[in-house]
């Protein structure tokens, strides 16, 4: 008995531990992300879950054989390798260069390796990718379908808390909260609608199931993930979250129809009133709200607009010139804050430089300037590998007419993949993985897409 508890979900509140942490912590620091990390990889190791009808050390070798021979663990070693070298290779200090007769900054101590000119500023990321691949890695070689789906509901239930963290703060303050420790309110907000998509997708298919309890969490994950981004989310966020729960609200009525379960009018109730209930609460009652009431006039629109019609390209050129003094290991983690004003020329340029801040507003052009064309191809191997054996598993089944493939969760993998969608569309225009908290769920609702996939019977 104590075997089957240790082994059965041990992984699992682990994986979640971890999320938790750097969704509420302010500041992890980089001994507890070696520790999370190895400590759960250990975990799936030593104490995987035991499939039925397998031994216990056949699941350890299970477990084993299968991060051996995954690309996804293989290619984590080497961007932690990578990340961790350049938070080593510094700091470098700013001078004066009589030579050259500007102000510069000395070269690192390895000159051939990646560097930081400061890199306390690197420990954020650092540390919310180890534990984001972490948790990949752990997902992918030791958790069963099922326990992938009680990960991602635990997940936002736990992105879904931080609504109650922010209205406290508001109580607490007087005004709306920042979650600057989630990176900004960008990044916040696209964590809650990437897990708000996801939920959805879950309470869809347990629903469709006949498995009320965890459509019932994942219902109440979901409705707190929508209250929050109503409440304190940006008003672009907010709007895709108001076109979902429309989705949701057509899908509904279809789902109680199928199942034919019960009274219509009563399940159209339960689904419907929850979703609609949580984005009335964010709109109205919630502290903050009025500042998304603020964001969605004409004219504040019409103003954001302009301002990012002009921000955007001028901050694009300046990462492509940064990147092109170091095209292969960039310049370092926030790099581009301490080097970009040196391109800055004009008035006019010097106007946005002061009115934007310091910031790339772009995921992939901060990867680019910061860790230069080897790291960027490093950091985003994981990923092509995860996404990439899911659309190999999709052509597979679009293609074989012979077999017959069992679609089971169907739904979650709709509504995990929207929500995917949702969060590389929201890296073009903000630094939204750059926050460990949206990058570990990210990573592991990737991970998870894998098991959705339409599979032989």
């Amino acid at each position: 008995m104590i075997r089957i508890l240790l082994t059965k979900y041990w992984v699992l509140v682990h994986l979640l531990l971890v999320a938790g942490t750097l969704c509420f912590a302010p500041a992890p620091s980089v001994g507890f992300g070696l520790w999370a990390a190895a400590s759960l990889l250990l975990m799936a190791l030593c104490l995987p879950p035991v499939f039925r009808g397998e031994g216990f050390w056949l699941a350890r070798r299970r477990v084993a054989q299968a991060m051996r021979g995954d690309v996804v663990a293989w290619s984590a070693l080497l961007c932690v390798a990578y990340v961790g070298v350049g938070l080593i290779n510094g700091p470098r200090a700013f001078g004066f260069e009589p030579e050259l007769l500007r102000w510069v900054y000395a070269p690192p101590r390895m000159p051939a390796m990646p560097s930081s000119i400061d890199p306390a500023e690197g420990v954020p990321f650092f540390v919310g990718l180890l534990c984001a691949l972490a948790c990949a890695v752990a997902v992918r070689a030791a958790l069963p379908r099922g326990q992938r789906l009680y990960a991602l509901i635990g997940l936002g239930l736990l992105t879904g808390a931080l609504a109650l963290v922010g209205a406290g703060v508001a109580l607490a303050t007087g005004g709306a909260p920042t979650f600057g420790w989630l990176g900004g309110r960008f990044s916040a907000s696209t964590l809650w609608l990437l897990m708000f998509c996801v939920s959805l997708g879950i309470v869809g298919e347990m629903f469709l199931e006949g498995r009320l309890w965890p459509s019932a969490t994942a219902l109440a994950a979901a409705c707190l993930n929508e209250m929050a981004l109503f409440a304190f989310g940006t008003p672009l966020m907010a709007g895709l979250a108001a076109l979902v729960a429309v989705v949701w609200l057509l899908f509904a009525a279809f789902a109680v129809r199928a199942c034919g379960r019960g009274l219509p009018l009563l399940w159209n109730t339960v689904l419907m009133t929850p979703v609609v209930f949580s984005g009335l609460v964010g709109f109205t009652l919630l502290p903050g709200a009025a500042a998304v009431w603020e964001g969605v006039g004409q004219a504040s629109l019409s103003a954001g607009w302009e301002a990012f019609l002009a921000q955007w390209p001028f901050r694009a050129g300046l990462a492509l010139e940064v990147l092109g003094r170091n095209p292969m290991l960039g310049v370092g983690p926030e790099g581009f804050a301490h080097t970009a004003r040196f391109y800055v020329e004009g008035s006019l340029a010097w106007g946005l430089w002061r009115e934007g801040g310091a910031g790339v507003p772009c995921d992939f052009l901060k990867l680019l300037c910061e860790r230069g064309l080897i790291g960027t191809l490093l950091l985003l191997i994981p990923g092509f590998a995860m996404l990439g054996r899911c659309l190999m598993c999709w052509v597979e089944f679009s293609q074989n007419r012979r077999r017959h493939y069992s679609l089971r969760y169907v739904f979650v993998l709709v509504g995990s993949l929207l929500g995917v969608v949702f969060t590389l569309g929201a890296s073009f225009i903000g630094t939204p993985l750059h926050g460990p908290a949206a990058l570990c769920a990210f990573l592991i609702v990737c991970a998870c897409m894998g098991g959705w996939m339409p599979r032989p019977r």
